[in-house]
């Protein structure tokens, strides 16, 4: 298996830029996740490297050559089954086209491998009309998986699942991406899939790679503001002294009673409580009241 490489890579439509001169390595046999705001760029970036659209500028390879439309797997959003089949057919839809030209014998052990392994094996006689949506898009995500390609893509393949389902897949994924050594690129909006699953984590901004590392790096050493504020789970608190800007997380904030800031409104997250004050957020494990005088503590403080 080869690294996929992307170098140099701009993409515009008219006078807008989708991407601008990005470059980036996935690494054979890793999960690479792309998240970053609406519009900048993930999508984009996805059909290029799935040879559905073509760079205005730089190259994707795989290896020592171009990458070209077949050279990689796609699993969409909403993948489109083909209601008259069954799973097992569906499944085996893509080693069917003349162009595979893959054995029948083939045929079969790689389906049922592959169902096997997306544990839906039981389903294989099912109408893709008896399946729930869980079930559907395991049956989307065999489909890709049944092809020997040298990378997989994957376009927000849990975004119409619910929280629970989509973790289920999101570590059956994992599974089976370390077990045989694959090579995943993973688009998506949902940073906790991102950080579930990935070995390496691309953040875009406006077109362009804003950051590369992994979750806990980007989590605690991001680079700029933006990307602070998109990872974090709750609203950052900022504080702007001339040029230099200082934020933190509410998790990263500790209340004490007494003090000169005033407790505003407080949200009740499930476990704790988001406190807003007079002088930042703060999230609590004790219920402050509003109109309570506190003393707001930052325990880490990003500098930009």
């Amino acid at each position: 298996m080869a690294d996929l490489s992307i170098e140099h890579v701009s993409r515009f439509f008219g006078d807008a830029t989708a991407l601008n001169d990005v470059s980036l390595t996935v690494p054979s046999g890793s999960i690479t996740a792309i998240i970053g705001p609406s519009g900048s760029g993930k999508t984009t970036l996805l059909r290029l490297l799935a040879g559905l659209d073509s760079p205005d500028e730089g190259t994707v390879s795989i290896g020592n050559k171009i990458a070209k439309l077949g050279d990689t797997a796609l699993c969409f959003q909403d993948s489109p089954l083909y209601p008259h089949l069954n799973v097992r057919e569906n499944v085996a839809f893509p080693l069917k086209l003349k162009a595979t030209n893959t054995a029948d014998e083939v045929v079969k052990k790689r389906v049922s491998d592959v169902l096997e392994m997306l544990e839906i094996a039981p389903l294989a006689r099912r109408k893709i009309t008896e399946l729930s949506g869980g079930q559907k898009q395991r049956v989307g995500i065999a489909r890709a998986l049944v092809r020997d390609v040298e990378v997989y893509l994957f376009d927000e393949p849990m975004a119409h699942l619910d929280q629970a389902l989509a973790r289920d897949i999101v570590a059956d994924l994992r599974k089976i991406q370390q077990s045989l050594g694959l090579t995943f690129v993973y688009v998506t909006h949902s940073k906790s899939e991102a950080f579930a699953l990935a070995d390496q984590i691309v953040v875009l901004v406006d077109g362009q790679v804003a950051q590369v590392g992994e979750a806990e790096e980007l989590v605690e050493k991001p680079k700029t503001l933006e990307i602070a504020e998109f990872l974090s789970p709750t609203e950052l608190n900022v504080r702007r002294r001339g040029d230099a800007v200082e934020a933190w997380r509410p998790e990263d904030a500790q209340l004490t009673r007494g003090g000169t800031a005033t407790v505003e409104a407080v949200t009740y997250l499930g476990r704790e409580w988001l406190v807003q004050t007079t002088e930042g957020h703060a999230v609590s494990e004790e219920k402050f009241d509003v109109g309570e005088s506190v003393t707001l503590t930052q325990k880490k403080v990003f500098s930009f």
